[in-house]
């Protein structure tokens, strides 16, 4: 894997995804050999509403060395320095890089369960798409609602949940289907990203459940009413 390093890109495209999810392309000389893998990501170089420099984290997506490129999706709920980047940067814009970061590593478990809300997406979609062919499993995500979905690559059993109004991160939806969902015991995995309270809760229930450390990653992206640190 590469040493993480910073990188000066350009943003070459922007797409919806869904009314709350768009699709920033970014390209660069460096992305050239730069190399990650599956669900790692890059801390984004961004001001607040006060013009002080903060540092966000957002996973690649469609890493395309011969190309030079690759995705960082934004989930556009919220006020934040990325939401409020995504929803005004243009295509020409510059933007600074560090990583590749992250220590999230895949399994080659053969049954694997992913949990999270719309920001575990694209850490989701990326670890399923290189999930060994011998593998099987689920991931349940929850969403504002049925327009939120997007398509998940991969030997996964894919279930959403919809908020349907409710803020994102306070829920019990996860845990309601959690608590219905039948663990195998066997050789097995379980990944649960999002909000950071929600995280620890679903972590705690797994473990009771009988998963051992070994068995589980379990990872807080954001914190509701709260801003991420740097």
């Amino acid at each position: 894997m590469s040493i993480a390093e910073t990188h000066e890109l350009a943003v070459v495209g922007i797409a919806d995804l869904t009314p709350l999810m768009r699709r920033i392309t970014v390209t660069g000389d460096s992305l050239a050999t730069f190399e990650c893998v599956p669900g790692q990501d890059v801390v984004l170089h961004l001001t607040d509403d006060s013009g002080n420099g903060v540092r966000r984290r957002y996973t690649v997506r469609n890493l395309d060395n011969a190309g030079r490129r690759f995705d960082l999706d934004f989930v556009l709920h919220g006020h934040g320095p990325g939401a409020n980047w995504a929803a005004t940067v243009a295509v020409g814009s510059t933007l600074q890089v560090f990583g590749p970061r992250g220590k999230v590593a895949m399994s080659d478990a053969r049954w694997q369960l992913f949990l999270g809300d719309e920001s575990a997406l694209p850490g989701v979609a990326e670890m399923a798409a290189a999930m060994p062919a011998s593998s099987e499993g689920v991931a349940i995500i929850e969403v504002q609602d049925a327009n939120e979905r997007q398509p998940i690559p991969g030997p996964l059993d894919v279930r959403w949940v919809f908020r349907d109004g409710a803020p994102a991160g306070t829920t019990s939806l996860l845990d309601e289907s959690l608590r219905d969902l039948s663990v195998p015991d066997i050789d097995r995995h379980a990944f649960v990203f999002g909000e950071s309270r929600v995280v620890r809760r679903l972590r705690d229930t797994l473990r009771s459940r009988g998963l051992g450390a070994a068995e589980l990653t379990a990872k807080g992206y954001w914190n509701l009413g709260r801003a991420m640190r740097d």
